[in-house]
């Protein structure tokens, strides 16, 4: 450890590993998603006939754009009631939660901060409305903890599914996947506990330090809040739920927009094609957006199923003009919080 730490002292001496190392993380971002990119604009090259086919289709899907904005908003409305859950006694009422929840959406979309920035916000705006900024932080991390094991769990439900769907009805592949996904689960909660988010309130600062515009939140503390929020299994057993509804009302987006493009599928099909879709969204999360990531794991779930890649980057591009419209709504919402961040 004193070796390392000497080195470590050597290389802080040295301006140019100053200069060098915030440009690190961004270089790795840009080259995956380079890769995604090209791999996107391959898929779409060799499937250009398909795709044109498909676009009156495409139109029919524009369509139905409104109830997919108002259904997204259900989910986030779900997600801003499970993060309001979290808290006991005094708390600001789901007037503050949700537009936070929306703008944590909008700037994860919209903006190139890795799926992570909107976190940051969303911690930094919620301190203003009686909110310990430690507090608030935890409970975004709690709160994205929670999101994330119940989209495990989401996709353990979904491969059970697409098993079950199956020629074979291979049972087994759904029963490991379940299995694995809790091992998980249970590996993630242990790393929190034994001090993963020490580590994450030094990653924390310096992405704040990076943006300057996302700083504010003294994120010192994070650890010992976030234990708080664990020891109350009923607000954790809530938001449980209330996230994992979220993710599967998307199912509901996916079996609609399928239909209008003239590829016809069940709610069960929807349901597997939605649960690998969103894990593919989710297993890109150091692109801005999971630009190409999403579009990849939509072709691998509609394959899966046996649909075609046309249907699967048409599904994938109306999400994305749906996480564009919600997506702006709040950039738009986070506008008049920095003109007016507590209501009267």
């Amino acid at each position: 450890m004193e070796g390392l730490s000497g080195l470590g002292d050597r290389t802080a001496c040295r301006p140019e590993s100053r200069q060098k190392s915030p440009h690190s993380g961004s270089g790795v971002s840009v080259a995956i998603g380079a890769v995604a990119i090209g791999g996107l604009i391959l898929g779409v090259a060799a499937n250009r006939t398909d795709l044109a086919a498909a676009g009156p289709g495409l139109l029919r899907a524009l369509w139905i754009l409104p109830v997919l904005v108002a259904l997204h908003l259900g989910q986030l409305l779900l997600a801003a009631i499970a993060w309001s859950a979290l808290f006991g006694g005094r708390k600001p009422e789901i007037r503050i939660f949700y537009p936070l929840r929306i703008i944590r959406e909008g700037i994860d979309s919209l903006l190139p901060v890795a799926q992570i920035g909107g976190e940051i916000v969303g911690a930094r705006l919620l301190s203003r409305y009686d909110v310990a900024p430690a507090e608030a932080g935890a409970s975004v991390i709690v709160d994205v903890t929670i999101e994330l094991l119940t989209q495990i769990a989401f996709l353990a439900l979904g491969l059970s599914v697409l098993a079950w769907l199956s020629p074979t009805g291979s049972w087994g592949t759904g029963l490991r996947a379940a299995g694995a996904a809790m091992a998980v689960a249970a590996a993630f909660l242990l790393a929190q506990r034994f001090g993963l988010l020490r580590v994450l309130e030094a990653l924390l600062r310096g992405i704040a330090r990076r943006w300057p515009a996302l700083a504010g939140v003294s994120l010192d503390g994070l650890h010992a809040a976030a234990l708080g929020f664990y020891r109350r299994p009923g607000a954790l057993l809530r938001g449980t739920w209330l996230h994992l509804l979220a993710w599967m009302l998307g199912s509901i987006e996916t079996w609609m927009v399928l239909n209008m493009l003239g590829t016809p599928v069940t709610p069960l099909q929807a349901f597997a094609v939605e649960s690998l879709g969103m894990a593919g969204r989710s297993a890109g999360f150091a692109i801005p957006a999971a630009l190409g990531a999403q579009e990849g794991g939509f072709v691998l779930a509609a394959g899966a199923i046996g649909l075609p890649v046309a249907p699967a980057l048409m599904l994938s591009l109306v999400k994305r003009l749906r996480e564009i419209v919600v997506g702006g709504i709040g950039l738009v919402l986070w506008r008049l919080q920095r003109r007016h961040p507590v209501p009267g």
